[in-house]
């Protein structure tokens, strides 16, 4: 038996619309559907639920043999994990993104410090960070930050509080990640398992 470690955030709802698109029923009736249980098997291979950033601590620990994930997490910190393959979903993306008129940034508040700190080191601009780790989006509007770094995919949430795009940062995709030790002793039953899910042919 496999363990995959999965997210029960948007990453997940992208996974089982993926799987919906490519008819991938066996997994779909074990996972679809409201459920507080923390794990769940289905034949051979035993999906256990964990927030997003926690998925790779629990690969890189041995406790699941494969993850999936946002590249955003593998991005924002450092793993001992193979980064395996980039999936078929989960695109979205980084902005820096604040009020219409704002022209000038020198505090941005952001739960992806290090991504920001990269970003903003690159084009030579002295910028100071303030770490939140929800609701970003209040930060400019109280005036705590002129914008923020955070991850945009339909835009909703930056319109609905009257915030734009002002920067792209970089395209976030959704990642198949293993543990070294058991990608390799396991390796029959995980190329099994992403091939089922078009990883591989």
């Amino acid at each position: 038996m496999i363990t995959v470690a999965l997210t029960k955030g948007r990453l997940f709802k992208d996974f089982l619309k993926y799987m919906n698109e490519n008819d991938l029923n066996n997994y779909i009736s074990a996972l679809d559907g409201e459920t507080r249980s923390l794990y769940t098997v289905v034949d051979n291979v035993k999906f256990i639920f964990a927030k997003g950033p926690d998925v790779p601590t629990y690969v890189e620990s041995g406790v699941a043999d494969l993850g999936i994930v946002g590249s955003d997490i593998i991005t924002e910190d450092t793993f001992n994990i193979l980064n395996v393959s980039q999936l078929p979903f989960g695109d979205c993306h980084f902005s820096v993104a604040a009020l219409p008129e704002q022209e000038e940034f020198k505090v941005i508040a952001t739960k992806y410090t290090n991504i920001a700190h990269e970003y903003f080191k690159n084009k030579r601009q002295d910028v100071s960070l303030i770490h939140l780790n929800g609701s970003v989006e209040l930060a400019p509007l109280l005036g705590l930050s002129d914008g923020i770094v955070d991850i945009v995919q339909t835009g909703g949430t930056l319109r609905d509080n009257g915030l734009v795009e002002h920067e792209k940062i970089m395209d976030i995709h959704a990642r198949l990640i293993a543990n070294k030790r058991t990608f390799y002793t396991k390796e029959d039953e995980i190329y099994d398992f992403i091939r089922e899910i078009g990883v591989i042919e």
